[in-house]
């Protein structure tokens, strides 16, 4: 049998000093794997910008589809809400790979999908869609849902961490109070490319 015996090397350049009691001694840099991908520019955000929305309809209001190779992290997802002169409870509902409705059809661009390290030139690898007032999924799965009342807020989903990899999709609807005729909506997120397999 073998053994592996660490001498000590005081800290010198790239020698680890071992004290008296045998211990180890170095220093070690910790991060989180989104500061690591934001470094390695693979962090980005996404944000649909402002979408008026003038009934207490339905509306699909976000829409990202993931074509990297690479698993993709949503770290967060915020959804912005102006006030509404409407009364209750509006509805946030996070579908689950959807694939079509009047969103994708559409295509209207988001406002931003930019990369966290400014001087990084690398580019998201998605479809990154804004709704409208009326705009709609007809198919993908209920995924999550939460109700805020009609004051201005930011609602940062509980749902996220999300896990996207080639192919699949999620999708934003909101319902706002009963009686709106006047209420803005923005759906922003942070993701990452995972870099580090696990």
């Amino acid at each position: 049998m073998s053994f592996i015996e660490i001498i000590d090397g005081s800290g010198n350049e790239y020698r680890a000093k071992v004290d008296s009691r045998n211990r180890l001694f170095s220093d070690s840099i910790s991060r989180s794997q989104l500061e690591y991908a934001i470094l390695t520019g693979n962090g980005y955000n996404v944000s649909t910008g402002s979408i008026p929305l003038t009934s207490d309809g339905n509306s699909a209001v976000g829409y990202f589809k993931y074509t990297g190779d690479a698993t993709l992290i949503v770290k967060e997802i915020l959804v912005i809400l102006g006030a509404s002169n409407g009364t209750g409870n509006g509805t946030i509902t996070l579908v689950k790979n959807p694939t079509s409705g009047t969103i994708i059809d559409n295509a209207l661009p988001v406002a931003s999908a930019s990369n966290r390290d400014f001087g990084s030139s690398t580019n998201l690898e998605a479809v990154a869609y804004k709704g409208a007032e009326g705009h709609t999924f007809t198919d993908g799965e209920t995924f999550a849902v939460t109700s805020r009342d009609n004051t201005a807020q930011v609602v940062p989903f509980d749902a996220a961490p999300i896990v996207l990899r080639k192919g699949n999709s999620i999708g934003v609807k909101y319902t706002p109070p009963s009686g709106n005729t006047s209420q803005s909506v923005v759906v922003a997120g942070t993701v990452y490319v995972e870099t580090v397999n696990i």
